[in-house]
């Protein structure tokens, strides 16, 4: 079974730019979860998920946030992916 490490940012053990983006993360987000501690061995894929998201979910838009939510929400079903 293929493990994802959940990095730290008080670990010395954590590289710099996974570090970083950890910092990054607690700054914009307020606080951290796993799925940032995941995603910090990978902070580029990250960064650019995270501004693909900005783009499409929070960015202007004419639709109502509620009514953004339900589209994605449904297409997350459509596609099963749960």
């Amino acid at each position: 079974m293929t493990r994802i490490f959940i990095l730290r940012e008080d670990d010395p053990a954590t590289p710099p730019d996974a570090r970083a983006y950890l910092q990054e993360a607690r700054q914009s987000r307020g606080h951290l979860i796993n799925i940032y501690r995941a995603m910090a061995n990978r902070p580029e894929t990250d960064r650019a998920f995270s501004a693909m998201a900005n783009t499409v979910y929070r960015g202007t838009s004419t639709l109502d946030p509620k009514d953004g939510e339900l589209a994605y929400l449904t297409a997350t079903v459509v596609n099963n992916c749960y």
